[in-house]
């Protein structure tokens, strides 16, 4: 793709309604910007956003929810459980394997209403939910590596954990590709480079820890300006909410059956034992890991490990991540040496639309769903 201009910032008021659909344009690691590529119409989203929530599928969707797997794993950092839920078709050959932002969890009324649509863009396709650690039954991570993230920004190290949850749920699959919107951005990064298989596709949506914003900086830009943005697509988006779709949490019941991944043979198998205190996960080690610019080193960690393509997604209205810096980071991974035989794509979302874009149900689904021919991408 051929690009025209030099990016900058759009002047534009936010599309918070996506009048102009979903749009998105190369971004070129010296910010020369390519054309824009319509990935979806208004109208196209719109009915996503019905067809996403007829009674069988979403009744289908919310069994498939309530029964999730709790894997625990072994490792010299200690051993941690995480449940996974699989839903969509569960007989394809591929998985992707979607990772959450920061507080997600599967069992929330917003991540069943996300889950419906997904699963409808995407029907030929199994995926994959994760609660991290501290989130529903998932375990804390050990306080020596709760420390080590807070310390470097670095995600490795939750990484060693959640790497081999996905190779042991993808194992029953030809192929497996890896996303994550925000935190849940870095974790798949951090995730792909401790996975044994290699992953065909990583795909991210505004992964924070691009830049080093101190924890104050990050906390009003997140909960002020993002939290702000947030309400406002709420009050605009085309997929009716939550509460008009009558979606409840769903109970939190302890695992059946415990799998486990890496076992030393003279390790004893251990009881389950629900989380304690899991909130320092959430609000005292992720702000502060998330503060530092830790996602060039675990970038480049990944990179060898995948075998296609890396796409990076940057809505150039973000309050969290400068487009600048990702090009930068981009053009770090694609130079000489080259890490990676992938391709490393950058795109702007563009209409100003801000870091809050991806938590719209409909265009969660549809940037999860577009297929690199359709962002130029060699397959």
């Amino acid at each position: 793709m051929k690009s025209e201009k030099l990016w900058v910032p759009s002047s534009k008021p936010t599309d918070y309604g996506f009048e102009n659909g979903l749009q998105v344009a190369k971004i070129d690691s010296d910010l020369r910007q390519g054309k824009t590529i319509q990935l979806a119409t208004q109208e196209d989203m719109r009915r996503l956003a019905e067809e996403s929530y007829n009674s069988n599928h979403m009744n289908k969707t919310v069994e498939q929810l309530k029964d999730p797997r709790y894997i625990r794993v072994f490792s010299g950092l200690g051993r941690v459980g995480l449940e996974v839920a699989i839903f969509g078709n569960e007989n394809a050959n591929k998985i992707q394997a979607v990772l959450y932002g920061w507080g997600g969890n599967f069992r929330h009324p917003n991540a069943i209403r996300e889950a419906a649509v997904l699963a409808c863009e995407n029907p030929n396709t199994a995926i994959m939910v994760m609660n991290m650690p501290g989130v529903g039954n998932s375990g804390m991570l050990p306080e020596s590596v709760r420390k080590e993230i807070r310390k470097t920004g670095s995600y490795g190290s939750l990484g060693e954990y959640v790497g081999p949850v996905i190779d042991h749920v993808a194992k029953d699959f030809d192929e497996v590709s890896v996303g994550g919107h925000s935190l849940g951005g870095r974790v798949a990064t951090s995730s792909v480079a401790h996975m044994e298989s290699k992953v065909n596709e990583l795909r991210l949506f505004d992964p924070v820890g691009s830049r080093k914003m101190g924890i104050v900086a990050l906390g009003w830009n997140f909960i002020g300006k993002e939290g702000v943005e947030l309400t406002r697509y709420g009050k605009e988006s085309l997929s009716p909410s939550a509460k008009e779709l009558g979606l409840e949490f769903l109970q939190r019941e302890d695992p059946k059956v415990i799998e486990e991944v890496g076992k030393l043979s003279g390790e004893s198998s251990v009881e389950f034992a629900p989380p304690k205190q899991g909130w320092r996960q959430q609000f005292l080690t992720d702000p502060f890991a998330l503060s530092n610019d830790g996602l060039l080193e675990d970038l480049l960690k990944a990179a060898p490990n995948v075998r296609n393509n890396i796409i990076i997604f940057v809505p150039e209205g973000s309050h969290l991540t400068n487009m600048r810096d990702m090009a930068r980071i981009v053009g770090i991974v694609n130079g000489e040496p080259k890490s990676t035989s992938a391709e490393v794509g950058l795109y702007g979302i563009l209409n100003n639309h801000t870091h809050n874009v991806m938590n719209d149900p409909t265009v969660l689904a549809i940037m999860y769903g577009a297929d690199t021919k359709d962002l130029a991408l060699s397959a």
